[in-house]
């Protein structure tokens, strides 16, 4: 028995594609629709020889179609919108299918861009923004910890004076660097603080958590932005409500974002989020975070990993879902 999955926007060319492609003795098996968008997900079979069928795999006629298959039962475990599922299958040509892997890794190249936060290609300050509880503070520490390593000159400014402990916990953080923490009650404030820094310091501006759909905190962030003359990059955590996340990122468009980070990967099973907020944008994709540990930093995506990411086995327990297992190359 062949089984296949389609998709489309009504149930008539759901039905012209089944015809199309198993013909008029394939038998609808579930029917199921997108309250969203109104579309449709058939699935239907088709009783065929075995000995046919183990000839049709010998040969790979629906060697690309299984793979499609595939990838998009991943993609909808993970919550992907239908409309980036339908982009991303879309884009992929059969000669991309040799495996899954391939396939979803050479499709996320063609639809999202990936640029991660090089501390050498950084030639202006880098602006954590995004909502309350986001992971904004410790990206910070996470970056400077970076820049350390790497034996830059590091300049590390908060802005957060409105969270209980915000500044006392990026201090504890800097002090192990033996970095000073500069605290900025205001655009001149953090004006002066970027102003002495070594020329060719890692300059990490600290923000406090916004509300995207604050006209009165979205302007004062702007502010901040236009006096440091920073990149704002966008801080949002994993997991959430696809919809939601999309449109508190699509909020921060105006602020000039252009790439986002994404944190708290170590306790999130799916990503349709991820890519959501991405789309939204779009932003590109720079780093994510997949452990509780500053120390450990981040790790800079890209399509090879967040392929992995995307396909992995959804039994497999929550905590182990982006271990850096998944990011080695």
């Amino acid at each position: 028995m062949r089984i296949k999955i389609f998709t489309a926007e009504s149930v008539t060319e759901a039905m012209r594609q089944i015809r199309d492609d198993l013909g008029d003795n394939a038998v609808i098996i579930s029917t199921q629709t997108d309250d969203d968008t109104g579309g449709v997900r058939i699935t239907a079979a088709l009783e065929v020889d075995d000995r046919e069928d183990e000839i049709a795999d010998l040969l790979g006629n629906d060697m690309a179609e299984s793979v499609r298959d595939e990838i998009t039962q991943a993609l909808e475990y993970h919550g992907v919108p239908r409309g980036i599922t339908n982009a991303l299958i879309g884009t992929m040509e059969d000669g991309d299918l040799e495996t899954s892997q391939i396939g979803l890794e050479v499709s996320l190249r063609r639809n999202y861009a990936f640029r991660p936060l090089g501390l050498t290609s950084i030639n202006r300050p880098i602006m954590l923004v995004g909502p309350p509880g986001s992971g904004k503070t410790t990206t910070a520490a996470r970056l400077a910890t970076r820049a350390t390593m790497e034996r830059r000159p590091l300049t590390v400014v908060t802005t957060d004076n409105f969270r209980a402990g915000a500044q006392a916990q990026l201090a504890a953080f800097t002090d192990i660097l033996d970095t000073d923490l500069a605290c900025a009650d205001g655009p001149t404030e953090l004006r002066n603080a970027l102003n002495h820094s070594a020329p060719d310091a890692v300059a990490i501006v600290d923000t406090a958590g916004a509300n995207p759909f604050s006209t009165s905190e979205m302007a004062a962030l702007s502010g901040l932005i236009e006096c440091a003359k920073a990149e704002p990059v966008l801080v949002i955590a994993a997991g959430g409500d696809v919809v939601e996340a999309a449109e508190v990122a699509a909020c921060f468009l105006a602020l000039g974002v252009e790439r986002m980070v994404v944190t708290r990967l170590d306790i999130t099973r799916r990503l349709g989020a991820m890519l959501a907020v991405s789309d939204a944008g779009p932003f590109a994709l720079s780093d994510v975070s997949c452990s509780p540990q500053v120390a450990r930093g981040m790790k800079s995506l890209t399509p090879q990993t967040l392929a992995r990411l995307l396909l992995r086995d959804p039994n497999q327990s929550a905590p182990a879902l982006p271990s850096e297992k998944a990011f080695a190359q």
